[in-house]
């Protein structure tokens, strides 16, 4: 009884803690890996409209119609 009280019981609740952290730490990796994911994600859709956006002024400007590229030149300096 002394042994259990003395050894075991705390041996039982060190694993438990040790688990929990364990756990712990490994769900905020996922968390950290997964917000990286969305970050690049991101940057890579922004730069894809970002160009897509210029190649479209540019295409209007050639046109002629420089009142449209005025009017979402906003669009443009937000975008970049």
């Amino acid at each position: 009884m002394l042994i259990n009280y003395l050894i075991n019981s705390p041996n039982a609740r060190v694993q438990q803690l040790h688990k929990e952290v364990v756990m712990r730490s490994e769900l905020k990796r996922q968390h950290l890996t997964a917000i990286k994911y969305r970050a690049k994600r991101f940057a890579a859709t922004k730069v894809g409209l970002v160009s897509a956006f210029t190649a479209g002024a540019v295409v209007e400007s050639a046109k002629g119609d420089t009142n449209l590229v005025k009017k979402y030149s906003w669009l443009l300096k937000l975008l970049a």
